[in-house]
């Protein structure tokens, strides 16, 4: 979503959060240029659409309704299933007894309860590269999930650690799972990363296993754009490999296009 929202917009300066209520009918035609490339669950754009990260960006109106319209937006394509995305949002604590880590909880649990109110069928904790960032979340969002399935998705390194403590991908699978994921999974990895780690992380999940990594490193044309290496046939082939490694969910991440889930369908399916 945020690459083809901001391709769409020519704002890459621009918090994609912003565009939810400032420009919802371009979110929505997105959301269903996804659905028809044949993706069966969208992805709110409420990544970093928390409290702190929205007064961090000075996105002006309330977090309640940034996320109720992400909600609404990824709705309107008539998707099978809505998960509520939610990225780290940027506070720091030291001790679980301290008022830093109940802000770090509160301000999880608020956006969570945003995002289901609004009708999301379930929340995705993606882009987590430390058991310290997750804990929190997974505790806020503990709060308020009242059965609804909770995905986690750890961004990791070539040697399949996270990026933030170093943990092992194994380490932290069996972490979120302790503490109520539903899926446990990696994101925002190189194709090779994933690939890699996707026979890792079906040894030890009990849960199902999703995978969404990047296209990989971008760089700018002569007019300024960015462009990504990995394009769509080398997801198409990818997502074969994954699926016979025994990933359930699979997609993209930064970097991808409809074009990208198309093909990814079009091989699973066909």
């Amino acid at each position: 979503m945020g690459t083809v929202l901001m391709g769409e917009l020519d704002a890459e300066t621009v918090p994609p959060a912003f565009w939810n209520l400032a420009e919802p009918s371009t979110v929505q035609a997105i959301h269903r240029l996804y659905e028809a490339a044949g993706a069966q669950v969208l992805i709110t754009n409420t990544f970093q659409a928390s409290g702190p990260a929205l007064a961090r960006d000075r996105i002006v109106p309330a977090m309640s309704e940034v996320n109720r319209a992400g909600v609404d937006n990824a709705r309107a394509a008539a998707p099978q299933l809505v998960v509520g995305s939610m990225g780290p949002c940027g506070l720091d604590w030291t001790r679980r007894d301290t008022p830093a880590f109940r802000a770090c909880r509160t301000a999880y649990r608020e956006q969570a309860l945003a995002l289901l109110a609004s009708g999301a069928d379930g929340i995705l904790l993606e882009t987590f590269t430390s058991i310290r960032d997750c804990e929190p979340a997974l505790a806020g969002v503990g709060d308020v999930a009242d059965g609804m399935p909770v995905l986690v998705s750890f961004a990791i390194g070539e040697e399949g650690e996270l990026l933030g403590d170093g943990l092992t991908i194994e380490g932290a699978v069996v972490y979120a799972e302790k503490h109520g994921a539903a899926a446990v999974g990696i994101n925002c990895c190189s194709l090779a990363a994933a690939t890699a780690a996707v026979p890792r992380l079906v040894a030890a999940a009990r849960t199902p296993v999703m995978v969404r990594p990047h296209a990989g490193v971008p760089e700018r044309d002569r007019d300024g754009r960015l462009v990504w290496p990995d394009g769509p046939e080398v997801f198409a082939e990818a997502a074969l490999v994954w699926r016979a490694a025994g990933a359930h969910l699979v997609g993209a991440c930064c970097g991808a296009t409809p074009a990208t889930t198309a093909a990814m369908a079009d091989a699973l399916t066909g």
